[in-house]
């Protein structure tokens, strides 16, 4: 969940909200959208303040979409062409211009692959809007549904595109 006094100084908030520094101080001199201030004098909001921004600020409007595909095995490293010639065709086809492709090596059921962990750290950040996934259990074997409820209380949305031809056998 959201730790709602988490303190964003006035550019930091404008990259969460959408919005650059300028028009934020403008707000906040006129009295439309007042920042807090600290004894010293520097000005800053909470993410608090993001949830209750005029517009929202509960979607990241700047953040990327990246496609990650995932095998489990070296053993599979060659399938790995398939999900991502998937992904690349569907790109197009739905709308969706890819910002960064990402692949890894390494089980779904290990929580701590490195581009899994950056990747969740960065929709944590906002940095991601979108995350596409060929299908459940390409993100984690397991807590999908937990995947994807934080992606969401951080302002990301996750496809799943879902096509049996992109999810390998069942493991035997």
């Amino acid at each position: 969940m959201f730790d709602m006094d988490r303190i964003h100084r006035i550019p930091q908030f404008g990259t969460r909200v959408g919005r650059s520094a300028h028009p934020l101080r403008v707000m906040d001199r006129k009295g439309t959208f007042p920042a807090r201030g600290t004894a010293t004098g520097h000005r800053y909001h909470t993410e608090a303040d993001a949830l209750r921004f005029p517009g929202g600020g509960d979607v990241a409007p700047q953040g990327l979409t990246v496609v990650c595909c995932r095998v489990s095995s070296r053993g599979q490293q060659d399938d790995l062409k398939r999900p991502v010639s998937a992904m690349e065709a569907y790109g197009p086809g739905a709308g969706m211009a890819v910002d960064e492709w990402r692949s890894e090596v390494g089980s779904g059921l290990h929580g701590k692959r490195k581009v899994f962990l950056s990747l969740r750290e960065r929709i944590e950040e906002r940095e991601i809007a979108h995350r596409p996934v060929a299908h459940r259990d390409r993100p984690t074997r397991f807590g999908f549904d937990w995947f994807e409820h934080f992606a969401t209380q951080h302002g990301c949305t996750i496809t799943v595109v879902n096509q049996e031809s992109l999810s390998p056998q069942e493991a035997m």
